[in-house]
């Protein structure tokens, strides 16, 4: 597994992921120093990140596995029931909101297509990263590459049995067992592994399927599972620099 915790900057207010850098792909994920950034106007945000070129695209989030492809004229830059947003747009940042949810951001070397989605445990189960890659439509799947954000780590995702038997119901034996960890009864759930061995069956190549060590529910970042209805949001950026 690859996993880049060395390939992530840590800024006062928020974190730049720079592995894919190399495709001229920024990312950045703003920390809870930075605010609840639901209470901030995306002006605000394209200010205080020097984005006032971009045309900012995002969306209602509701645990759905909705996605949308951005054409180049990128007239519409707000999406109601949406938790995916996909574009080759040079001139469009896509912003998205977590509180322990997993962002998972995608490029596809052939058609520079790049996006992310928003994938809590629903999303997850309904497999939205593969609705993202499906909407992508890439020739070969080895053009695609993943790199997961920061969301709660199994460690801190305690569920109940009933979510646990959801999950065993649907998808093969040898993934669920791998990202379910059981101690003392108690299930804990690694979102993030799963969608890794989700990607893997699905054909992702492994080499191109980055992981990280992080935590939003026990690093200063928004964490709706340690500070319920207290909790404000992250905010994830991803645009192509030009």
């Amino acid at each position: 597994m690859n996993y880049i915790d060395n390939d992530i900057k840590d800024f006062d207010n928020y974190i730049e992921f720079t592995t894919f850098n190399k495709f001229n792909i920024k990312i950045l994920f703003t920390k809870k120093n930075y605010g609840n950034v639901l209470e901030k106007s995306r002006e605000e945000i394209k200010k205080d990140f020097s984005l006032q070129n971009k045309i900012m695209v995002s969306s209602h989030q509701t645990h759905s596995d909705n996605v949308v492809l951005i054409g180049d004229n990128a007239d519409k830059t707000y999406f109601e029931n949406t938790d995916g947003i996909l574009t080759s747009n040079k001139n469009v940042a896509i912003f998205t909101k977590y509180a322990d949810c997993l962002a998972i951001f995608i490029y596809d070397e052939e058609s520079k297509i790049f996006g992310v989605v928003h994938s809590g445990w629903k999303g997850t189960y309904q497999e939205i990263v593969k609705r993202a890659i499906e909407k992508i439509n890439p020739k070969n799947l080895s053009t695609i590459n993943i790199l997961f954000g920061i969301g709660i780590s199994c460690e801190n995702y305690k569920v109940g049995v009933e979510f646990y038997e959801e999950f065993r119901n649907k998808f093969p034996k040898e993934i669920v067992e791998k990202a379910f960890s059981i101690k003392d009864d108690d299930f804990y759930f690694n979102n993030q592994l799963f969608n890794y061995y989700l990607l893997k069956d699905y054909g992702i190549k492994e080499d191109k399927i980055f992981l990280n060590n992080r935590c939003t529910f026990k690093e200063n970042f928004h964490s709706f599972r340690r500070d319920k209805e207290l909790s404000g949001r992250n905010g994830a950026i991803m645009f192509m620099e030009v």
